[in-house]
């Protein structure tokens, strides 16, 4: 159907189109569509039916080349293929997570197309759409031969009609040729009548099917031609499918495909991470209620709603060389089923060291406690070199992140231990400088204490920074 098909004389959507798109809307998933080429005609549709901003997150047309290429990371093969299109999809899914909260439904779409164009374009035209939900992708295109003669619509192809002539086998043909050629070659003589009757029986059986098949086809052009009608889009030759079921997550990521995998809502989000969130990494064997509590009273010190909270689990080993320890699979699945069976967020990571998830989770906060806090500022985590050590905590800003720090309560000598009693080298006071953009998280094991001393760190934290009074010696590694 074409552009001026779909839309009608006062700029309306045609209203077969705009029945998918009010469908679209209305099903509750959020979408980011990367569309280019031929396709950018579908942001009129998706944006231009009321209910959009329940779908739609964001639309980017990657024009030209540079744009795909930057948006992708990587130049594709070819920029009209399927394979462009599903990583352009993945691309587009990996946005909506990190623009949605955790557990929102999101999908990624994405288009490309090479159509009519002005001079003629030679060759095919090719329209691939993708679609990725993380368990699963999708890939479908349409294929049609070019003809100079074709109109160069922006809309061209982006509905396929078939072709009036399009053959379901060997050719339409309506059994004349074949019954006057058998006529032609019918014999004379006597004795081979019995042979020329069985052979029309069996052209009479074949006329009959061919007319079937015609009289099918004569109906489904029809009923084609009476929604497309004034269409002078290309004959369609080919519409093709594929689906490819995602394999398992947690092994696509001991496998080293994935970087992360996220339960949440129910759902499953694979290699999406999301940045600017709060982040509780641990080991979580087991998890209870002091992690949730802690979660919960960073987020109000960090200034955010507890659904920009997620558990951190790692399969890797920071105590191991080079951090390639890693758990079983077996173990892995058995931690995160306590998450998922109580409907609490975690997503599962190979990133043992913090300057690793800070590089997957930029401008995200990393809750820790206060003996975690003294081992980060062990030279021996960092080959035994301080610069190291300095080198690693400069990447984590660069990468806007930071520490909140978690005191406890010593037992056995009553003593509240917090940020201000570890020792932090000189080489990492000296890198840190600046002013405080976040409060710091102290918690003690009594959870009324615990929000008091939150509320009070955070606001007194907040009122040093108005006064643009400079960071202590012990504060600057954790809260830059």
């Amino acid at each position: 159907m074409s552009a001026s098909a779909q839309l009608g004389a006062q700029g309306d959507l045609d209203s077969a189109v705009e029945a998918v798109v009010r469908g679209l809307h209305a099903n509750g998933t959020k979408v980011v569509c990367y569309v280019t080429g031929g396709a950018s005609q579908a942001v009129a549709w998706l944006l231009g039916v009321p209910g959009a901003s329940a779908t739609m997150l964001e639309v980017t047309v990657p024009y030209c080349r540079d744009s795909l290429v930057e948006l992708l990371g990587e130049e594709p093969a070819q920029f009209c293929s399927a394979a462009a299109a599903a990583a352009m999809a993945r691309a587009a899914y990996r946005r909506a997570a990190d623009l949605t909260p955790f557990g929102t439904p999101i999908l990624g779409v994405a288009a490309t197309c090479a159509l009519a164009s002005d001079p003629p374009k030679r060759g095919e035209h090719r329209a691939y759409v993708a679609a990725c939900s993380g368990d699963e992708s999708r890939v479908a295109w349409v294929l049609a031969q070019a003809s100079s003669s074709e109109p160069t619509d922006p809309g061209l192809g982006l509905i396929p009609q078939p072709s009036a002539g399009r053959a379901t086998g060997s050719g339409a043909d309506d059994g004349s040729g074949l019954a006057s050629a058998a006529a032609a070659g019918a014999p004379q003589q006597q004795e081979q009548q019995q042979q020329q009757q069985q052979q029309q029986q069996q052209q009479q059986q074949q006329q009959q099917q061919q007319q079937q098949q015609q009289q099918q086809q004569q109906q489904q052009q029809q009923q084609q031609q009476q929604a497309g009608a004034g269409s002078t889009d290309p004959a369609w030759d080919e519409l093709q499918e594929t689906v490819s079921p995602g394999p398992d997550p947690l092994g696509e990521l001991l496998a080293g495909r994935a970087r992360c995998v996220e339960y949440s809502g129910g759902r499953v989000f694979v290699d999406a991470p999301r940045s600017g969130r709060v982040y509780l990494p641990g080991s979580f064997n087991p998890l209870h209620d002091g992690h949730r509590q802690l979660l919960a009273a960073a987020c109000r010190a960090a200034g955010k709603g507890p659904e920009a909270g997620c558990f951190e689990l790692s399969v890797g080993n920071a105590d191991k060389a080079s951090g390639r320890g890693m758990l079983p699979i077996e173990e892995v699945r058995l931690r995160v089923t306590q998450f998922t069976a109580t409907d609490t967020p975690v997503v599962v990571t190979s990133a043992p060291l913090f300057v690793n998830k800070a590089a997957l989770f930029p401008r995200s906060l990393f809750v820790v406690g206060a003996d975690t806090a003294a081992r980060l500022v062990l030279p021996k985590y960092y080959g035994d070199s301080e610069i190291g050590m300095a080198l690693e905590f400069s990447l984590m800003r660069n990468n806007g992140c930071a520490l909140l720090v978690a005191g406890r309560a010593d037992g056995a000598t009553g003593q509240f231990l917090q940020l201000s009693d570890i020792q932090v080298p000189a080489t990492l006071v000296v890198s840190a400088g600046g002013h405080p953009k976040h409060a710091i998280a102290c918690r003690s094991c009594c959870p009324s204490h615990d929000a008091h001393n939150l509320e009070q760190i955070a606001a007194a934290r907040r009122k040093l920074s108005q006064q643009n009074v400079p960071l202590s010696r012990h504060e600057g590694p954790f809260d830059r």
